[in-house]
């Protein structure tokens, strides 16, 4: 469900006091409170104003505080106070001041602390508000609730999606699993890609590929024991391990809009022995999604891969995510003989669609599209930026059809009778095609993103297509990321339809459009309402599909870490 709370501010809850900058508040805080409350604000359920206060005076007054806000604005929902974000910026506020808040920290106070956080949190949240752009979305009801759902979910959208996350950590994980083993693989198969991977490898303090993925394996493992057992602090005595997860601790965390340095540096040191984690995905997308940075820095030191591929978002892109992950993924769901697809060719022709697959008259085109988004635009909050950017990435950029652009012109020729890649499908005047735009960052995975991106799709198939929107049945727009379909492969695998009925079950409900025609009251009424929009708008990562998650595989990855006795 779409579930947008209302964050508290300072003013709200303590209107006649003066607001002093985040700093003073933490400055008042003792050093051992500081560092642990990062990694305790990751935990579940994420504190509020009613179990922030250990001392009860402090509480009832705080809760009055909260109740007669909330009387006096007739506001009947539960607000907040700490959330993903909010917590992810009182980290980096800590950690990128922490020669002034750590040391020589006299604080000692647990009253003090609790209160002084609370306020520190209540200005965090001031600052986050004051950044949203709410005044240039869409006049239309239906577009107005698309924008804001984009708006309030889109900046913060490397966080989990859900409240409690711990499903969507665990695919995380699994599929983090699947994209580390092709990148590896990749890196391995040409002789001069291997300097990027030695290169690559020393960067956390190892020397083999087998000792990269033992230390790995066993961080895996590790977190998902404190996930599960919803803590945080972790002691390593082992030399090995502690120089692994020293290379993602640093004492040099400036803030950014978009948290780059934590995401660079997940992990935290307390103590010599004692590690706490900073955020749960930041930790897993070190190893991949932080990885191609990595491997960016160390490409534009080789001066001789340079000279022969060029740009690196141009050679990752295509060498790497298009032709290896992309592809053999995607011949691992379409695996069987019967599945037509294009010819390899050692170069690839002009306008040639990055994967095609028919059996019979059914059509799958897929475009894949391993963009990143700026910083400053992805933490703007403003639907405006948002639109342009997700427009450049996905429709046109300059004159250059993309994305959407180029799924509705392979499209076009089919339907003219003069596709290059499938003689078969010049003959017929009857398809149905699926058009898939396959992304590999979640963030085009939230709320919204794929119903606008449909849109556009109908409205350059309307304009482009002219009756051949008749003749064919050209299905809506499926944004799908790459770790849906590897943590969905082994569901494809079972039956060769899956695939394709996955895909009609998440457009049905997408271009389904449902009233709520009677409830027992108001509140009923708003709820199933909700419900209805969050079903439309939802992406097809959060569809409910009959399947389990291969537990036998993912255990198996961590065979590599489990000693006989």
């Amino acid at each position: 469900m779409i579930n947008i709370k209302q964050l508290l501010e300072f003013k709200d809850l303590f209107p006649d006091e003066q607001v002093e900058p985040i700093i003073k508040y933490l400055s008042k805080v003792s050093r051992e409170s500081l560092l642990r409350s990062i990694g305790f604000f990751n935990t579940i359920p994420i504190p509020n104003y009613d179990n922030f206060f250990s001392n009860p005076e402090i509480h009832d007054e705080v809760t009055q505080r909260v109740d007669k806000y909330l009387f006096d604005r007739q506001i009947t929902s539960k607000p907040q106070v700490v959330s993903g974000q909010t917590a992810l910026k009182f980290a980096e506020a800590v950690l990128s001041n922490s020669q002034e808040l750590l040391e020589n920290n006299t604080n000692d106070s647990p009253d003090d602390d609790e209160m002084n956080l609370f306020k520190a949190f209540l200005c965090i949240n001031t600052e986050l508000i004051n950044n949203q752009v709410l005044d240039n979305v869409n006049e239309g009801d239906f577009e107005k609730i698309v924008d804001f759902s984009i708006v309030f979910t889109f900046p913060f959208a490397d966080l989990g999606i859900s409240e409690n996350d711990n499903i969507e950590f665990l695919h995380l994980l699994y599929a983090t699993f699947y994209k580390v083993e092709a990148l590896l693989g990749f890196l391995n198969s040409k002789p001069n890609y291997l300097n990027l991977k030695d290169e690559f490898l020393r960067s956390f303090n190892v020397s083999t590929e087998h000792e990269f993925v033992a230390q790995m394996t066993f961080l895996f493992g590790k977190l998902l024991q404190l996930k599960g057992t919803n803590s945080y602090l972790w002691e390593v005595d082992d030399k090995d391990a502690k120089a692994f997860l020293d290379s993602m601790v640093s004492e040099d965390i400036a803030p950014d809009e978009d948290f780059t340095n934590i995401k660079n540096n997940p992990i935290y040191k307390i103590e010599d022995n004692l590690y706490s984690i900073v955020h749960y995905f930041f930790v897993i997308d070190k190893f991949y999604k932080s990885a191609k940075f990595k491997i960016k820095e160390l490409y534009e030191k080789d001066d001789v891969l340079k000279a022969s591929h060029g740009n690196f978002f141009s050679f990752f892109n295509s060498e790497f995510s298009e032709n290896f992950l992309m592809k053999n993924l995607l011949d691992e769901i379409f695996a069987k003989k019967y599945f037509i697809k294009k010819p390899e060719r050692e170069k690839e022709l002009s306008g040639e669609p990055d994967y095609y697959v028919r059996h019979n008259n059914e059509v799958f085109v897929f475009e894949n599209k391993d963009v990143l988004i700026a910083k400053e635009i992805k933490a703007s909050a403003d639907i405006e930026q948002i639109n342009a950017v997700l427009k450049t990435k996905f429709l046109i950029d300059g004159k250059k059809k993309v994305g959407i652009g180029q799924l509705v012109t392979t499209i076009e020729e089919i339907g003219s009778k003069k596709f290059r890649f499938d003689d078969y499908v010049n003959s017929k005047n009857s398809l149905t095609v699926y058009p898939v735009l396959l992304v590999h960052d979640r963030i085009f995975q939230t709320l919204g993103i794929n119903y606008r991106l449909n849109q556009w799709f109908k409205e350059q198939s309307i304009k482009r297509l002219g009756d051949l929107n008749k003749n064919f049945n050209i299905k809506g727009l499926t944004v799908i990321d790459i770790d849906s379909l590897i943590l969905w492969l082994p569901y494809f695998q079972v039956k060769d339809k899956n695939f394709k009925e996955v895909l009609n079950f998440h457009l049905e409900k997408m271009n389904k459009t449902k009233k709520v025609n009677t409830a027992p009251n108001q509140e009923i009424l708003f709820y199933r309402a909700n419900q209805n929009i969050t079903e439309q708008l939802s992406p097809i990562s959060r569809r409910k599909i009959p399947y389990n998650i291969d537990l036998e595989r993912l255990m198996d990855r961590f065979k590599i870490v489990i000693k006989d006795e």
